[in-house]
């Protein structure tokens, strides 16, 4: 009994330290404008580029009537605003958050389209 009472602290201090310590999980889908800021460039095109390239990465034609690549779209405030492009008219100060949305995520948000998912851009 004294040895279990004993042991009781100890434990508990290393529960504590073990969650303490443990870096906070980053959201893939969310950059935030520490993150972008960090990247040191001048749009947010080309600090998602260096952050998560993928986002940005088109694929072939939809259809065989329409040979055009899709690519990501880009909203804000729930307006399309266009392509990925755009997104290099965009400076990093004006940005608050940036949010990926998957295809599927991008259909049920924004409606039908956006085979590429979409970017939403947060502004100050």
């Amino acid at each position: 009994m004294l040895l279990a009472i004993a042991a009781s602290p100890v434990l508990v201090s290393c529960a504590g330290a073990a969650t303490q310590g443990r870096p906070e999980r980053s959201n893939s889908n969310l950059l935030t404008q520490q993150q972008l800021a960090a990247t040191n460039s001048e749009n947010v095109y080309g600090a998602i580029a260096k952050l998560r390239p993928e986002w940005l990465s088109s694929r072939g034609p939809n259809s065989v009537r329409d040979p055009t690549p899709s690519a990501v779209s880009v909203f804000m405030n729930g307006n399309l605003l266009g392509k990925a492009e755009y997104l290099r008219e965009l400076r990093l100060l004006d940005v608050t958050e940036v949010r990926y949305w998957d295809a599927g995520s991008a259909s049920a948000r924004f409606g039908m389209g956006h085979p590429r998912g979409v970017i939403e851009i947060t502004r100050r």
